[in-house]
């Protein structure tokens, strides 16, 4: 017998042995890539830090705001408001980029710049920016450039059908001429618009957006359904409309730009009114309210919503999530967490530390059919040599 017929069976089980590992190792690693898509799926339609949780509800949906501080005791002052928020896994905090205090007129300064930002990292949240005075591109663009990737999605503007400051077709023309300048500052981030008061106005935003091939990233706008003449009841009664104009916003932006958009609701609550209407003090009506709205978003398909708002003295601190002199959490805080808890995943497993976690045991396998090969060989080769 030749040298080379005398080792096939020796080659022969190598190969089959390697072809077996090789196999094993693909099947576990597609095993492994399935779950994390269930958790944090690779979409182009999805915004920065967005993730899936269960029944396809977006983590965004889970999120509030920072507005104009009214009071000196705030979200972004006070640590004990972040930690709750980052306990409770809220994902997105909207914050507000004004070229100018609203409470005094004072400048803004980086400093208030960096007490935002430092607000959402500590509350471990994803920042929203908005980039409230488009009247003045000098200060945007610093805020733009001084955030870098520590805040990468932006609302450009704020309820523009809102303000005695322009109109709409103003508002168009200078998102056609600033956001394309602003996406040279970071090229990673997110721009959002129309962010209007009434979203019947979502429509000539994004009619004349396509003319002008300045597209936005995500499309968004506010809903407050609910007015002083309400009752409990009624209001509750109203929850159903948070679907109902999220489908016709989706509607529009599939019709009109031909493929479909992340659409936001980025300031909701039961009513606008400052102070806010009365029945709201009713701790069982919160508790309702919150949880039919979101529930009402999650039936629509929302990608994100931030609710108005978190602790800044907003609505003379009726609409606060958190009680503005006890600092403690509102039955509206308690509502938005039994979401959270019943839709966000155990754990969003990361793709290097699963894949190192199933390392031992592939390899031990590998291992395994090696030794068994090896075994073979030594067996078959005495058997020739007997021979």
């Amino acid at each position: 017998m030749s040298s080379i017929q005398s080792k096939l069976p020796i080659i022969t089980v190598l190969l089959i042995s390697l072809i077996t590992s090789s196999l094993l190792i693909a099947v576990i690693s597609n095993v492994i890539t399935q779950r994390q898509q269930q958790y944090i799926p690779e979409s182009s339609s999805l915004l920065p830090g967005q993730q899936i949780w269960k029944s396809n509800v977006s983590s965004f949906l889970f999120g509030s705001n920072d507005t104009q501080e009214w009071v000196s005791d705030n979200v972004e002052t006070n640590p004990s408001i972040q930690q709750a928020l980052k306990d409770a896994h809220f994902t997105l905090l909207r914050t507000f980029f004004f070229d100018r205090s609203l409470l005094d007129g004072h400048p803004t300064t980086d400093a208030e710049i960096e007490s935002r930002l430092k607000a959402i990292e500590n509350a471990g949240m994803i920042c929203l920016g908005v980039l409230e005075p488009i009247l003045d591109p000098t200060f945007i663009k610093h805020v733009v450039a001084y955030a870098g990737d520590r805040c990468n999605i932006y609302e450009f503007g704020n309820e523009p059908d809102n303000s005695s400051k322009l109109d709409m077709l103003e508002y168009i023309q200078h998102w056609n001429n600033l956001v394309p300048q602003l996406r040279k500052i970071n090229h990673e981030a997110k721009f959002i618009g129309p962010v209007v008061a009434d979203y019947k106005q979502v429509r000539p935003f994004l009619e004349n957006v396509k003319a002008s091939g300045v597209l936005p990233d995500a499309v968004s706008f506010h809903w407050y359904p609910c007015v002083e003449s309400d009752r409990t009841s009624s209001c509750l009664s109203k929850t159903s409309t948070f679907a109902q104009v999220t489908t016709q916003v989706k509607e529009w932006v599939r019709d009109i730009l031909g493929k479909d958009l992340p659409v936001g609701i980025t300031e909701w609550n039961y009513n606008a009114d400052n102070p806010p209407a009365s029945y709201g003090q009713d701790p069982e009506f919160m508790r309702q309210f919150s949880i039919s709205a979101l529930s009402s978003m999650i039936q629509a398909g929302l990608s994100f919503a931030t609710q108005f708002d978190a602790a800044s003295g907003a609505g003379s601190g009726g609409l606060d999530m958190f009680d503005i002199v006890s600092k403690q959490p509102k039955p509206q805080y308690f509502a938005i967490i039994s979401l959270i808890d019943q839709y966000m995943p155990q754990s969003s497993p990361s793709p290097t530390n699963t894949v190192s976690a199933f390392l031992p045991s592939i390899f031990a396998y590998a291992m395994h059919l090696f030794l068994l090969s090896s075994s073979s060989m030594v067996n078959h080769g005495a058997l020739l040599l007997v021979e």
